[in-house]
């Protein structure tokens, strides 16, 4: 009897539960899953943000305002029409996914060689359609959104976790491109010195090579072989070992960190320092060597040493031959040099930091670390981004060949028309019958537009007449150009975005106004 109770109860309680569930169901998830779905696309939205930050923005901008790459924060793409909607989905997917062949906008799907996979371009897509908050301003008081907040918040932090390292000569690089250091550790050794196989020939594994006194080792050390590809030129190169030998020759204080394998310079108080100063000369033991490079000549070669160009040729006769003293060496040439040489250290400067960087001024950069934008740094300085700095710059890369996802290649015709782009026109105008007194000409995302006398032309189509000797000044309002006369790169560099340059038209002829990083952009300077 109690066995047939405890069934029934059994039934009961199953059916409630059965019933209660299906309540669930009808009365909750009908308002439940549209808040599950809006909270899936914001987070999708925030991923693809943070994928922007990380990957697009040095191309386009922290905001997608235009640099290297086309403007993408715009309102027509993020049109929430359906069928507009869709079409740029499907644009940006393809876009992203394939590259844009001819431009330097790669293919970034992992299955094309790309880096990030098909969900995360979902994400990245997501956040660029996203819709705009009329609520939401941006640091312009332009109407904005939560995802190019957060894109914002992203690259500030980004910035903020790296750091820029004055690069130039280390005293292990001065050693190596000296061969100081192998040498001495072979002789230190009892192994032949003079013997290039000998010092490439792979050391006895489990032999113990000793490594010659130091101030802070005075009575040596040595380190086991423990790989069979050992030499005496890698061990020398991980050990500091001329690293060492230069910077007692040069009374440097300096400490090796056995364990880590850190070689570090110190100063007068025995603290760490950075490491050379950018000018600072180095005295080289006797027996030193060069290596070549493929821009190096013999008179360079002399110039960087302070040594005499007739005694470094004559030193090395049997190499150089009759090669005179301005023409190119072969790279990879050992020279011996004069028993009496002193070596200029290289390093960068503020602005030559800067320059590695998309929209990085040296005002800007040294702005960011407090210090004169002329100041000279020791090489290795660590310097602080600005909160704005869209990253690394990506220089002049490789053009698409467009051999990814032919099936969804988008002609370029159809892209500009799509995206608002103005392509160059083909063949030169006619010139103009009077010439301009003032004129400017100013970089947008991916137009140059002209001012002459107080007229603006029409983006990408401007023609001006000026006389010979007259100066233009080129202003980027946006984004990071070239400027490129009849193909060529003025010297000064790329035209970062709010920065200007005046260029003097001093030969008569017809230049026609280019940017390397942008096809599209055009206009035509006639000198007469």
């Amino acid at each position: 009897m109690n066995t047939q109770k405890q069934i029934f109860l059994i039934v009961i309680l199953f059916f409630a539960f059965v019933g209660s569930c299906a309540s669930y169901a009808v009365m909750d998830l009908p308002f439940r899953a549209p808040n599950q779905e809006e909270y899936t696309k914001d987070e999708s939205i925030t991923r693809g943000a943070l994928l922007f930050a990380n990957n697009c923005r040095t191309c386009h901008g922290n905001q997608g305002e235009g640099g290297i790459g086309i403007q993408i924060n715009r309102p027509d793409l993020q049109d929430q029409d359906p069928l507009k909607l869709k079409a740029n989905r499907d644009l940006l997917t393809h876009t992203i996914a394939c590259g844009r062949a001819g431009t330097m906008m790669p293919s970034w799907l992992n299955t094309y060689g790309g880096s990030i996979n098909a969900r995360q371009i979902d994400h990245i897509v997501n956040f660029l359609t996203a819709p705009i908050d009329p609520a939401l301003l941006d640091e312009l008081g332009n109407q904005t959104n939560k995802g190019w907040l957060e894109a914002l918040d992203f690259a500030i932090n980004l910035n903020r976790a790296q750091e820029a390292l004055v690069g130039g000569d280390t005293l292990d690089g001065v050693a190596r491109v000296h061969g100081i250091g192998p040498r001495e550790l072979a002789a230190f050794n009892g192994l032949p010195p003079d013997s290039p196989a000998g010092l490439d020939a792979p050391l006895a594994k489990n032999s113990s090579i000793k490594i010659p006194p130091t101030p802070q080792f005075p009575e040596g050390r040595s380190v086991t072989v423990y790989t069979a590809n050992e030499t005496v030129r890698k061990l020398a190169e991980n050990q500091h070992i001329g690293a060492a030998i230069i910077a007692e020759f040069n009374d440097l204080p300096f400490k090796i960190d056995v364990k880590r394998g850190v070689f570090t310079l110190l100063d007068a108080d025995g603290q760490p320092r950075f490491g050379l100063f950018p000018g600072e000369k180095l005295a080289l033991p006797a027996g030193a060597t060069y290596l070549t490079v493929a821009i190096d000549t013999l008179e360079a070669v002399a110039t960087a040493h302070s040594i005499d160009v007739s005694a470094l040729s004559g030193l090395n006769k049997d190499k150089v031959g009759t090669v005179a003293i301005a023409d190119p060496l072969p790279a990879g040439l050992v020279l011996a040099l004069p028993d009496v040489v002193k070596v200029t250290a290289k390093g960068q400067s503020i602005e030559d930091v800067a320059n590695t960087y998309s929209n990085v001024t040296a005002d800007s950069l040294a702005g960011a670390n407090g210090i004169p934008p002329d100041d000279v740094l020791e090489i290795g300085t660590p310097l602080k981004l600005p909160d704005d700095a869209w990253g690394t710059s990506p220089g002049l890369g490789t053009r698409n060949p467009g051999t990814a996802c032919v099936q969804y290649a988008v002609p370029a015709t159809v892209f500009d028309s799509i995206m608002g782009n103005a392509p160059a026109a083909a063949g030169k105008p006619q010139v103009p019958a009077t010439a301009s007194t003032d004129v400017k000409v100013e970089a947008h995302a991916t137009d140059w537009t002209v001012t002459a006398d107080g007229q603006a032309q029409a983006i990408n189509k401007g023609v001006v007449l000026v006389a010979k000797g007259a100066s233009v000044p080129f202003t980027s309002v946006s984004g990071l150009h070239t400027i490129t006369l009849n193909g060529k790169n003025d010297p000064g560099g790329d035209l970062k975005q709010g920065t200007s340059r005046t260029i003097t038209f001093s030969e008569a002829g017809d230049f026609k106004v280019t940017c390397t990083y942008h096809p599209d952009m055009l206009a035509w300077i006639f000198v007469k």
